[in-house]
């Protein structure tokens, strides 16, 4: 290849290190797992609808795989997609503020479960976008250094905004500081949207014809799960669908745990801020952490991550158990944690997702897999929260660190001790 070609990713990395940061950030002060979910509770709403929160928001992005992906799939450029759905985004955070402190308490329910149901078909839409946008305009070298360039850099932007805003509003109303850190993360959308429009999008690639649009909704749902039954008779899809069907419990690890803290912290003057620089200082960790074990195995990755959730969840029952949690500190190390796990499964999954899916099957394949996912993770979020809101929180924390360590018995059993290894085997073979 020539070197003009290259010219197109070079000059978006700086970029997309930008947008991303600022998308990592936005996504740290607007968390729907850990910053609304700490609202709700602040606002006394039921620990149910806290906890079916993690429900609503998957099951929205279920509709969107199913109804949404081949439209995306057919867009030739995704570069002012991705920006008007953070601008969306933005949006809904912006109303949900509003809702919550000028609404009646009704109104504010229904603006978290709407909210909530939208940030997820948008957030979804977003991922499958993103997704193809990446794995089009740059290698694979590029992805993963860029992957966790973007989590340092909001990382490390999300501490220090989070405790300048602690700063500015230690003495302020609950919910007006509440509401602040939602409206930084809403500005940082907007921004991350203004960085993805000065990105050089690459040509699409002629060779490739996207399928034509369907006549109706039912031909789309009958053309997904034609794909569907198509993927799933190939290895690679079956082995990748059943490695994310093994986390999902691990993945449920952030909201609930993050549900625990905020029953017992809501009221206290630093809970949120200690939950928020928490969870950024674990993306900051996470990225040194994971861009270094995972070059040896995603094996290893997975079974830490898994690993860590595991202990982290028995450690919050026991004190918990004990009457030891009193103090905020002890929630934010557990959110921590549980944090630099989940980051590291995402990452690993995404990158080895990228760099196995066929490009025709790209879009279809992350949609149907999430959609297999997302069905287990409703069901069992659900379940959760009924747990939670019948009896203790803690139970579904329990619960959540129980399936984690079946999910580390469950890799050690069927994932090959190192997938690089067995791919440079595969090469000099050939």
């Amino acid at each position: 290849m020539s070197q003009k070609q290259f010219e197109p990713h070079r000059r978006n990395l700086p970029i997309l290190a930008g947008q991303g940061a600022f998308a990592v950030m936005a996504w740290s002060m607007a968390s729907p797992p850990i910053v609304l979910t700490f609202l709700a509770v602040s606002l006394d709403l039921p620990v149910f609808l806290a906890g079916l929160l993690v429900t609503i928001r998957h099951a929205a992005g279920t509709l969107s795989d199913m109804f949404l992906a081949q439209s995306i799939a057919r867009l030739p450029k995704k570069k002012a997609a991705i920006a008007r759905t953070d601008l969306a985004v933005a949006v809904c955070f912006l109303l949900v503020i509003l809702a919550v402190i000028y609404g009646t308490r009704p109104m504010v329910t229904v603006a978290f479960v709407v909210g909530i149901f939208v940030i997820g078909v948008l957030g979804e839409i977003k991922s499958l976008m993103i997704i193809d946008f990446i794995s089009d305009n740059l290698p694979s070298k590029d992805r993963m250094r860029i992957s966790y360039t973007q989590k340092a850099l909001g990382g490390a932007a999300t501490i220090a905004i989070a405790l300048l805003l602690h700063q500015f509003f230690q003495d302020a109303p609950a919910l007006t500081r509440h509401s602040m850190v939602i409206g930084f993360g809403a500005a940082c959308f907007i921004l991350s949207a203004l960085f993805m429009m000065t990105l050089q999008e690459r040509q699409p690639d002629q060779s490739v014809r996207p399928a034509p649009p369907s006549s109706s909704r039912l031909d789309n749902i009958k053309t997904y799960w034609h794909e569907a039954k198509t993927l799933l008779d190939e290895r690679w899809f079956r082995r990748y669908v059943l490695i994310r069907l093994t986390f999902v419990l691990t993945g449920l690890s952030v909201p609930f745990y993050a549900l625990l803290a905020a029953e017992a912290h809501h009221s206290s003057a630093q809970g949120l801020t200690a939950l928020v620089v928490s969870s950024a200082a674990a993306l900051l960790v996470a990225a040194p952490l994971w861009r270094a074990l995972s070059g040896y195995s995603n094996r290893i990755v997975m079974v830490a991550g898994a690993s860590m959730v595991a202990i982290t969840g028995a450690g919050l029952v026991a004190i918990h158990h004990w009457g030891f949690d009193h103090s905020v500190h002890l929630h934010a190390i557990a959110l921590f944690v549980v944090t630099v796990a989940v980051t590291g499964l995402g990452s690993a999954r995404g990158l080895y997702f990228m760099d196995i899916a066929p490009k025709p099957q790209r879009i279809a394949a992350q949609a149907i897999s999430q959609t297999l996912v997302r069905l287990a993770i409703v069901a069992i979020s659900a379940a959760l929260a009924a747990i939670a809101h019948m009896n203790e929180i803690v139970w579904a924390v329990a619960a959540i660190s129980a399936g984690s360590l079946l999910a580390v018995v469950a890799i050690l059993s069927f994932v090959e001790p190192s997938e690089q290894k067995v791919k440079q085997q595969e090469e000099k073979a050939t």
